[in-house]
């Protein structure tokens, strides 16, 4: 049994050799080699006796076929010289270098792909051409260069970045069935959950599902006096910016009143999807009336290129744009605006529509800033 223990182990590495052999002969390509090599080892009788004895457990002597000889050279005539186990990674040709592959991508933590980068926006003659600017500024505007003109603003901030306040926080909408509220004055509540800050909550909610971080200032404003509405607003909204100095946009939400001529009130609406939905109308200040505000092309160059967004995602939903010789506290911020949101001929049903497409909107247009 010494003597088959001995064999056992030097079988053992003949049959290791012969593996690695036949892998490295394929990889270069010579398959029939690797068949021949196969073929040439099971008529060797060490290699059938060490077959048989794992087998059957016991040694057979195998004798050597009288065509050995004779097999070896019709393999050879076939594939070439026969390839000893023993020296046969010596004799093999050379293997080629295995290509090296494409560089893995990184990959997040989470082991998911990283999120591929939102494209730039850029705008052009048909975006600025599809914008009209009103109002009652007489400053010139050159639309396409304020839409092409970079953004000062930098929403990769560790902290709150966008601000809503509401200058006259009690501006409500048409009653509908199911919707209604207690009237403090016509189309205007205390009860905010019929109000326009019930719409800037929708905003905040849009923006915040898309990784914005958003304060919503619900404090009362216009009441209970209406006048030095737009004072109070700015105490707030300096408060605000003292404590997060990352805010980079101050939102001031509104709806807009009108009544036709038989004294009904105006509604601004559009069927976007097959909703009904507000329309929108950007305000944007200037320093035309007096009050320091040198930096006012900033806020309408940040209007122009949310407003050619919205058009692009929601053609209609946006009214003209107003420029204003009024300031409405946009200097604080380079990104400040003013949004009617819908009419008081309005539902707040269309509103709340409205402000998720605004949401969505602006939140394109921060990605691709």
């Amino acid at each position: 049994m010494n003597d088959y223990k001995r064999m056992v182990r030097r079988m053992s590495a003949i049959l290791l050799v012969l593996a690695v052999t036949i892998r490295l002969v394929t990889a270069a390509g010579l398959e029939r080699r690797a068949a021949a090599l196969v073929e040439t080892a099971l008529r060797s009788p060490a290699a059938a006796g060490f077959l048989l004895y794992l087998e059957l457990g016991q040694a057979l002597a195998v004798p050597e076929p009288a065509s050995r000889k004779s097999a070896m050279a019709v393999t050879a005539a076939r594939t070439g010289p026969a390839v000893s186990l023993e020296k046969g990674m010596a004799q093999l040709p050379e293997v080629p270098e295995t290509p090296e592959l494409p560089e893995t991508p990184d990959v997040a933590e989470n082991g998911a792909p990283p999120e591929p980068e939102t494209p730039k926006l850029t705008f052009t003659e048909a975006d600025a051409a599809a914008i009209t600017v009103g109002g009652a500024s007489s400053y010139a505007v050159d639309k396409l260069a304020l839409l092409q003109q970079a953004s000062v603003l930098d929403f990769n901030q560790e902290g709150p970045t966008v601000l809503i306040v509401h200058t006259h926080t009690s501006e409500a909408y048409t009653q509908e069935a199911g919707w209604e509220y207690e009237e403090n004055d016509t189309a205007r509540t205390q009860d905010t959950a019929y109000s326009v800050v019930r719409v800037g909550r929708e905003l905040a909610e849009t923006l915040e599902s898309h990784g914005i971080s958003v304060l919503h200032d619900e404090s009362f404003n216009d009441y209970p006096a209406y006048s030095g509405a737009y004072d109070r607003t700015l105490e707030k909204i300096q408060q605000w910016l003292a404590q997060y100095p990352t805010i980079q946009m101050v939102i001031d939400v509104h709806r807009d009143a009108a009544a036709n001529a038989d004294g009904s009130p105006v509604r601004h609406a559009v069927s976007l999807d097959g909703e009904e939905t507000a329309q929108l109308m950007l305000v944007v200040g200037t320093d035309e009336g007096g009050l320091t505000h040198p930096n006012w092309r900033d806020n309408l160059s940040w209007a122009l290129k949310l407003q050619a967004v919205l058009e692009r995602m929601y053609p209609g939903l946006c009214r003209d744009l107003d420029l204003r010789t009024e300031r409405f506290n946009q200097h604080m911020t380079a990104g400040s605006l003013l949004v009617e949101v819908g009419s008081s001929g309005n539902t707040l049903r269309e509103a709340l529509a409205a402000a998720r497409d605004l949401g969505e909107g602006l939140a394109a247009l921060i990605a691709g800033s």
